[in-house]
């Protein structure tokens, strides 16, 4: 009996198992992207509910709160010395009130307060302007026209003077620094930079000295160079050096590059007056010069 019982469950559960199985080949069968709409790794998302409106006792829908009216400025509001002496950004906020004042309601009377008001506006930047100018020509220092004249020959003077200086203090550098030019064999960079210094050393009569940092790894390894070609700057004495370059770089680039790093190695600039020459050291355009506002007390 027993025998007979399993077969028979046997025999209800067979539909069963193959509606199941004929769910699953249908659900395998089906594309993907037709059930894009279902949430990430098959998670169902549940629908978003709709908001209710919000309404009163009594059926009626809530109605939104009125803005308050805006108040308008007049200039009947302020005096002259007042509209005078605002902080102008309160002065540009109010202006621009009266400018919208004006176009919301083009009155002759609005338009005619807006206009007063660019008046103000107007004279006040003439104001500003003229004393600017007085103060600027009896305190110069507080100008940049020491140094930067504005004028054609003045450029003219200022140009010369660099190129001057700068000639001058490398040449005079000769016997005190010399360049090293790290190298390696098959480098077309190299060649073009060498006879750049090539070039330099027949006008300023420098020491140069090519290193190739296959054939001296200890060498490269102590200036830390990694890249050619690499310049360096290095003092004959002291033993200190700067990097002067990476990869080829022009004569005037290369002139104003030393020019610095010599100043520097010296101790008469420190990197605040990097891109300073000696000829504004002091002046205005000297970032660690110090200027002194308070009046002297007479004795």
């Amino acid at each position: 009996m027993s025998l007979r019982a399993n077969a028979e469950n046997k025999d209800s559960a067979a539909p069963s198992v193959l509606r199941q199985a004929a769910s699953s080949t249908k659900q395998a069968d089906k594309p993907f992207y037709s059930d894009r709409k279902r949430g990430w790794y098959w998670y169902e998302k549940e629908p978003e509910k709709p908001k209710k409106p919000v309404r009163w006792s009594g059926g009626k829908e809530k109605l939104a709160k009125k803005r308050p009216e805006r108040r308008l400025p007049s200039l009947k509001d302020y005096t002259y010395e007042q509209l005078w002496n605002m902080y102008p950004d309160d002065f540009q906020a109010l202006l621009n009130t009266f400018m919208k004042k004006a176009v919301q309601y083009p009155t002759e009377q609005n338009i005619m307060d807006y206009l007063i008001m660019q008046d103000i506006a107007r004279r006040k930047a003439a104001a500003f302007t003229a004393a600017f100018g007085f103060v600027t020509q009896t305190h110069p220092e507080l100008t940049t026209s020491d140094v930067y004249p504005i004028t054609a020959p003045g450029r003219a003077s200022r140009t010369r003077t660099i190129l001057n200086e700068v000639d001058a203090t490398i040449r005079d550098s000769a016997n005190d620094f010399a360049l090293i030019m790290f190298v390696k064999p098959g480098c077309r960079f190299c060649e073009a930079q060498a006879a750049i210094l090539k070039y330099f050393m027949e006008n300023y009569h420098w020491p140069v000295r090519a290193i190739d940092i296959e054939q001296n790894p200890n060498t490269a390894a102590r200036f830390n160079v990694t890249l050619v070609p690499t310049i360096l700057v290095v003092g004959k004495d002291s033993g200190k050096y700067l990097p002067i370059s990476v990869g080829v770089i022009s004569l005037a680039d290369l002139k104003k590059r030393l020019y610095r790093s010599i100043r520097y190695l010296k101790g008469e600039i420190r990197p605040q007056q990097w891109f300073m020459y000696d000829f504004e050291k002091g002046k205005s355009t000297d970032p660690l010069g110090r200027i002194t506002w308070q009046k002297k007390e007479e004795k």
